[in-house]
């Protein structure tokens, strides 16, 4: 039986064309990798955007053009969901202590010093819900890229007939 995972982030952009879904796709995983959380990425409107701790657009959100896009983006800003768009490349650093690339969001502490969630403690194993550490995988389950440690992964994916 496989676990219920629900991931925290909810990822949109464009899906008009299969290249638009590979770029999402792509844009989910980092997303997943760098927040140290499961993320989804949205090829239709059938999501409940209040059950994510947060939107992600890639794009500006005054560039989308797509309708499910809009619609999940609409309905995240009404219900006071964050939609956050992409940092721009002269905000984008390196985790100080494993050296991990920050696209997504660079978050640095007191010192200054950029740090990703796996070396803030943010980042846990989807499956076991222990932290994770530099053997974390991230693993695709239909619409979700999910972080868990290497040997958690069979408990992710189901098993093959």
């Amino acid at each position: 039986m496989l676990a219920q995972i629900t991931p925290a982030f909810l990822v949109v952009g464009p899906i008009a064309t299969e290249d638009d879904v590979d770029n999402l796709r792509g844009y989910a995983f980092d997303v997943a990798e760098q927040m140290g959380t499961p993320a989804a990425y949205a090829t239709h409107t059938g999501y409940a955007v209040t059950d994510f701790a947060a939107v992600f657009a890639l794009g500006s959100v005054t560039d989308l053009r797509d309708t499910p896009t809009l619609v999940l983006v609409a309905e995240a800003l009404a219900a006071g969901v964050p939609v956050l768009e992409p940092q721009g490349p002269q905000m984008a650093g390196r985790c100080d202590d494993c050296g991990q690339r920050q696209t997504i969001r660079t978050v640095t502490d007191e010192y200054g010093d950029t740090t990703c969630a796996t070396c803030r403690g943010e980042a846990v194993c989807a499956w076991c819900g222990d932290d994770a550490d530099v053997s974390t995988e991230i693993v695709e389950r239909g619409e979700t890229w999910i972080p868990v440690h290497v040997g958690c992964v069979r408990g992710i994916l189901p098993v093959a007939a």
